[in-house]
């Protein structure tokens, strides 16, 4: 499978996808806690394995942590210091453990101490101002504004204790659902009356409960910022783990960049560190720990046995392209819903294994300085049937799921298949029935190429024609060597 990834800068904890849904696993759990690995001798040649930790997703949620918590360094950055990063770290930490879900509404039960920690130095999240929330089926959604309160004197203050859940669709109290040990609904399944948001809001941050779990959360995010809690050492020993997991996920992620931009295979037949055939993954990881003090001390822990946490094996690597894809998509999105109004571009074909796949691109005008015309590639598409109906619902489903509205879809180009072309039943009969502003265009190159194979097989070829072309061939081709043409 080839696969194209742009240079994007990614930046965990603090840059990712806005309240975007995670698969069990999501990035911000290779920082959660510390687990202590059981000591097992392996030979310098160790074997990369896939049991080795919880697997990222393939979107990370963005959220806004407090300043407690570090930025990534720069490989420049760490480079000079970061060797001393690692000789802080106890070795009975030897990597992450399961930390809670980023999503409030996937959150459990009960909380344990850890937990609460974690949860308090991510702090809420972010709602960005793009973000597109769903409407229910009587027509009302929640909106932006809501995250605000107007004070009598007309200032608008944040609701930073409020908190959004795109897998339920509700929003939450951050510091009740934390601290809170009543039934409230904003802290147990959360809010999603869009008529009497407004007022309801307004009762819970009135409420006494709510000030006072605030005041708790306040405070303790304050001394977690300043180091002044009870387990203080532990802490410590946290954050520099922490930070050690972050420099390394940071090297991989630049290495399957890299391999990515120039279109290399990441695996080879054996997915062992220091062997002839492990692919240009490991031998980059090998390659870069001669010289990276980080990845030089990942290394020296998986050859020793002290670290059974690798992060290194084929499921990881897949799921890392899987996060850089998806932000690749979210930043073309943005660019999409900012130009308003594009045009969608479809084509299919079988692969190898005889699967239709539909190949999505739309086309915009970009109009931020200069005019530019863009064409984004929104990634393929498994069409189960080929059908005028199944391949119509099926790009106007991935348009919804990527909250880009059909209403502004003002144009739309497909092969000349009866499929696609039918004036009835075909794609764009269906598309132009839900939006008559998008106009269909067939494909030129299509209409060129079936006149000329038809005009092949006509028995009454003028023998002209073919002269002509064989001319204009003739002096379109670029001399040859010895000035032969």
């Amino acid at each position: 499978m080839v696969i194209y990834v742009s240079k994007i800068n990614i930046f965990f904890f603090t840059s990712t996808h806005n309240l975007c849904e995670t698969s069990p696993g999501a990035l911000l759990k290779y920082f959660g806690g510390t687990e202590s690995a059981q000591s097992q001798s392996t030979s310098s040649g160790s074997t990369v394995s896939d049991e080795s930790g919880p697997s990222p997703s393939s979107t990370v949620l963005s959220h806004t942590p407090p300043s407690s918590v570090p930025t990534v360094p720069s490989m420049s950055e760490t480079t000079a210091d970061l060797s001393t990063t690692s000789t802080t770290t106890s070795p009975s930490h030897h990597g992450p453990s399961s930390a809670p879900p980023v999503d409030p509404a996937e959150w459990p039960s009960f909380l344990s101490d850890s937990d609460r920690t974690e949860q308090v130095s991510r702090g809420p999240l972010s709602i960005k101002e793009n973000f597109s929330f769903p409407k229910r089926h009587y027509g009302r959604s929640f909106h932006h504004h809501y995250t605000y309160r107007q004070l009598v004197n007309g200032e608008k203050v944040n609701r930073s204790w409020l908190t959004y859940s795109r897998s339920k669709d509700a929003v939450y109290c951050f510091c009740c659902k934390l601290f809170s040990k009543k039934s409230l609904k904003l802290a147990a399944e959360g809010q999603r009356d869009w008529v009497n948001i407004g007022a309801l809001l307004k009762q819970q941050e009135n409420s006494e409960d709510h000030c006072s779990n605030t005041v708790k959360w306040k405070e303790f995010a304050l001394r977690l910022s300043k180091g002044k809690t009870i387990d203080e050492t532990e802490i410590g020993l946290l954050e520099a783990e922490k930070n050690r997991w972050r420099d390394v996920l940071t090297r991989l992620v630049t290495i399957i960049q890299s391999l990515a931009e120039r279109n290399l295979a990441l695996r080879g037949s054996v997915d062992t560190l220091h062997q002839t055939n492990n692919g240009n993954f490991l031998k980059e990881v090998e390659l870069i720990a001669k010289f990276d003090p980080v990845l030089k001390d990942h290394v020296r822990r998986i050859d020793s046995g002290a670290e059974h946490i690798t992060y290194l094996g084929k499921t990881i690597q897949n799921e890392l392209i899987t996060c850089i894809s998806d932000k690749i998509v979210e930043t073309r999105v943005s660019e999409i819903k900012q130009s308003k109004y594009y045009a969608v571009i479809l084509d299919c074909t079988p692969d190898v294994s005889n699967q239709e796949q539909m190949s999505v691109v739309v086309h915009t005008v970009n109009i931020d300085k200069t005019p530019e015309v863009k064409e984004h590639f929104l990634g393929f598409l498994l069409a189960p049937e080929s059908t005028g109906q199944g391949l119509s619902e099926l790009i106007l489903q991935r348009l919804e799921e990527l909250n880009i509205p059909f209403e502004d879809c003002r144009g739309q180009s497909y092969d000349n298949g009866a499929n696609m072309k039918g004036a009835n039943k075909g794609v764009q009969a269906r598309l132009s029935k839900k939006n008559p502003h998008a106009f269909y265009v067939p494909c030129a190159a299509h209409s060129l190429n079936l006149v000329v194979s038809m005009l092949l097989k006509g028995p009454w070829m003028p023998l002209a024609i073919l002269d002509t072309w064989k001319k204009y061939i003739n002096s379109s081709q670029l001399p040859l060597k010895g000035g032969q043409s």
